[in-house]
Formats: structure tokens, C-alpha cells, sequence
């Protein structure tokens, strides 16, 4: 009786089948590694900005930080004083007619509102420019102006004179007397102007002056 031969062994040999497996974990561990790379690639990329639109708000080409302090424009100045520390003076030196509109004297200042004066025949063509009926404006002698509401403040000389009249002229009073009633007849609207001698931005001398007829 012939031997049986064995049976032969199904599929591919042990060595063949290792060899496909490690080509797939391989080929799998190429994989990761490039999902890996490209995770990182993009974890890692600059984010890009938009520029900052210069604006309020925020600094000349910087971002406005969340808390961070931002330096703006300096509004302007409250009763037309000149800003702090710029050199500009409210009003320069000379003469200027104004009505004064408060007085401050624990500061030594005053707040004025600067005016044009105009007296006899030209005050009455000038009021009658601004709209007074010429029956009206022949009897003045002094027309005061006031287009411009711009309030300025300015400081006293520590030995500024002041000098007020009475409604009829009569004169008087001293030092301190007159600064008293100098913030009386300021609360008087269009009894009285007052000329300002200015000298290197500061008030040296205060004429009061009738914005009205005398007597």
C-alpha cells in the first residue's frame, strides 16, 4: 500500500504573511506621523492680524489692549483757558475790552468773555447793524458787541488794580472793597465792561466801564 503525501499547507507561508504585516504597520505609522506633522504645522503657524485703523479709541498704529491705558487728544479747554504747559496765552498783551462773567478769588482769577465797544455816532451805526431800530440806537453812546461766546480765564497780578465807578460816576472804595464789588457788578449782564491790561498773560489792571448811558 502506496504513503499518503501530507496536505499541503493553506495560504500564503508564515514568513510571507509577517513580511505584509509589518508593511501595514509601517505603512500606518506613516500615517500618523503625517496627521501629526500637520497638527503641529498648524499649531505653530503665526496667526496673522489685521492692522489697527487708526482712530479713537486707540494709540496711532497700536491695538487698544482690554485695560490698557489710552492716550487721547487733550479736549479743549474748559472756559477758553489755554492748555496746561503749551505756552499759549489766553489772551495777549494789551488792552482788551470784556465783560467779566465770574470772579474767582480764592484762585486770583477771573473768567471773561471778550467784546468789541463802540461809542457815539459809530455806536449807533453799529446797532443798527445789529438790528436796533435807528429810534433806538440814536440816543446811545456806547454799543457793546458780543458775537463770540468763548469764555477765557486769566490770572490776577498779586498787585492788580481794580478800579469800579458807580452808575453815576462817583468813584471810591478801598482795595478790597472794590474786588467785592467787582464780583457783585460781574453778576450785573450788560451794566457794565471792563477794560483789561494784560501783560504776559496776566491781568495787571481792571477799568469798569458803562456799557450804558450815563447819567
Amino acid at each position: 500500500m502506496s504513503a499518503t503525501a501530507p496536505d499541503a499547507p493553506s495560504g500564503p507561508p508564515a514568513g510571507r504573511r509577517r513580511r505584509a504585516q509589518l508593511v501595514l504597520v509601517a505603512s500606518a505609522l506613516v500615517v500618523v506621523a503625517a496627521a501629526v506633522g500637520t497638527s503641529l504645522a498648524i499649531a505653530t503657524r503665526p496667526i496673522q492680524r489685521p492692522d489697527v485703523a487708526e482712530g479713537p479709541g486707540s494709540s496711532v498704529g497700536q491695538p487698544a489692549v482690554a485695560g490698557q491705558q489710552v492716550t487721547r487728544a487733550p479736549a479743549a479747554a474748559d472756559a477758553g483757558s489755554a492748555p496746561a504747559g503749551t505756552g499759549t496765552l489766553a489772551l495777549d498783551d494789551g488792552d482788551h475790552d470784556a465783560y467779566i462773567t465770574r470772579v474767582d478769588a480764592a484762585s486770583h482769577r477771573i473768567v471773561v468773555d471778550v467784546v468789541q465797544v463802540f461809542h457815539d455816532t459809530e455806536a449807533v451805526n453799529e446797532a443798527v447793524a445789529d438790528g436796533r431800530s435807528p429810534a433806538e440806537a440814536k440816543i446811545l453812546t456806547t454799543w457793546v458787541r458780543n458775537e463770540n461766546p468763548r469764555l477765557r480765564t486769566l490770572p490776577l497780578a498779586g498787585d492788580v488794580q481794580v478800579e469800579l465807578r458807580d452808575v453815576c460816576g462817583e468813584g471810591g472804595g478801598d482795595r478790597d472793597a472794590q474786588l467785592t464789588r467787582l464780583a457783585a457788578d460781574a453778576r450785573l449782564n450788560g451794566t457794565y465792561y471792563y477794560t483789561l491790561t494784560v501783560d504776559d498773560g496776566t491781568v495787571e489792571r481792571i477799568q469798569e466801564r458803562l456799557a450804558v448811558n450815563a447819567c
